[in-house]
């Protein structure tokens, strides 16, 4: 019986074709030390299809190798290895690997970017398409910083706000906007009236200018009688349809937050990826510029993640570190994210190990039988 409560590990068949051992396991090594995909290794007599090939373009008969495992293997991306691009338009893999950007560059590739261009002799490589487009509209992309752009929110501001502050009083209080009610909100009882249908209230929480008014319950009312939701349930609703996509305040990419429980989600509006940034979260504080880097997820589920659990105060912030002004654009509410893109200062290259005595070479000896 499978246990619910463990995020679910995709599993990536792949072939390594004209490929020495030694190469083959340095990427086997970089697999084992990778939790968030299993790549499968499979052997090409096993009948299996891959679902990306990787051929080794520097051996002898590379180009040839790369034409064949093309015919072989239709359906599968084929992705030419090697230390310089090839002179064909290809999905390609630079050498040497290198820790910090592999599962990265393996999963643009199996999303079909990382190709190499080749237009009339003249060689162009395309860009990976950005993960981190929630809303492209709002979110820029800077080839000088290799920063990505992406929206913020003040949760202290239209419904979402106005519950926020109900939620904190001693007496029971109803939301209205427009001179109608929307939410009842009982906090004796941790219970919420939802006077609107889903989609009435999704468009009031996307509402910049909406005339809200908060007005007390009288205490002979009877409409504690009609709650249908909890104040946990609601408000992780609202943070969702309020944050959609956007990064909330005071977080931000450099904050240090951690899960102080884990989120019942059995109760709780499904949310993309909730179950592995839960498993990830527990364990480990992190920073959304470090979260982003390490968990190959879409940036827009990672912050509308982060909103949910921590207006639901799940999440707490272990260290608030300020931004800087170069980070910093208050003028489009924007914060600025590290983009997943390879940074030369900060890359541990996984290359053939040099004579010596260091741990690493030593791993690596024992690893490749020598």
């Amino acid at each position: 019986m499978i246990n619910q409560d463990l995020p679910q590990v995709k599993t990536v068949k792949l072939l390594f074709v004209a490929m020495e051992e030694q190469q083959q396991a340095m990427f086997k090594m970089a697999f084992k030390m990778h939790n968030t995909t299993n790549y499968e290794v499979i052997d090409p007599a096993s009948g299996q299809k891959p679902e990306l090939v990787i051929v080794d373009g520097d051996n002898s008969g590379g180009m040839s190798n790369w034409h064949k495992a093309k015919g072989d293997y239709p359906g599968s991306i084929v992705v030419y290895f090697s230390k310089s691009p090839p002179s064909i338009t290809a999905p390609y893999l630079s050498k040497p690997i290198k820790f910090d950007t592999l599962f990265l560059s393996l999963r643009n590739l199996l999303q079909g970017n990382g190709v190499w261009v080749v237009h009339g002799g003249q060689q162009v490589q395309r860009e990976p398409v950005q993960t981190a487009t929630a809303h492209t509209a709002h979110q820029q992309h800077t080839a000088k910083s290799n920063e990505v752009l992406i929206p913020r929110f003040d949760p202290n501001v239209g419904v979402l706000g106005a519950f926020r502050k109900s939620i904190q009083q001693h007496h029971n209080s109803v939301i209205m906007i427009d001179g109608k009610p929307v939410l009842a909100v009982f906090p004796a009882i941790q219970r919420v009236w939802v006077a609107v249908d889903a989609v009435q209230l999704r468009e009031l929480c996307g509402r910049s200018n909406a005339e809200i008014a908060v007005k007390t319950i009288p205490e002979d009312s009877n409409l504690h009688e009609r709650v249908n939701a909890t104040i946990t349930s609601c408000m992780w609703q609202l943070a969702l349809w309020t944050a959609n996509g956007r990064l909330v305040q005071p977080i931000n990419p450099h904050t240090v937050f951690r899960l102080k429980t884990w989120p019942n989600l059995t109760r709780l509006t499904a949310l993309p990826e909730s179950m592995r940034l839960s498993a990830f979260l527990t364990k480990t504080p992190v920073s959304l510029n470090t979260l982003y880097k390490l968990m190959p997820l879409e940036m827009a589920d990672i912050l509308n993640y982060i909103a949910a659990t921590y207006l639901t105060d799940y999440l707490e912030i272990t260290q608030q570190v300020q931004e800087t002004a170069s980070s910093t654009h208050t003028a489009t509410q924007t914060t600025s994210v590290e983009a997943r893109r390879e940074q030369p200062q900060a890359q541990r290259q996984v290359e053939q190990p040099k004579s010596g005595g260091g741990l690493l070479s030593r791993f690596m000896k024992k690893l490749l039988n020598k």
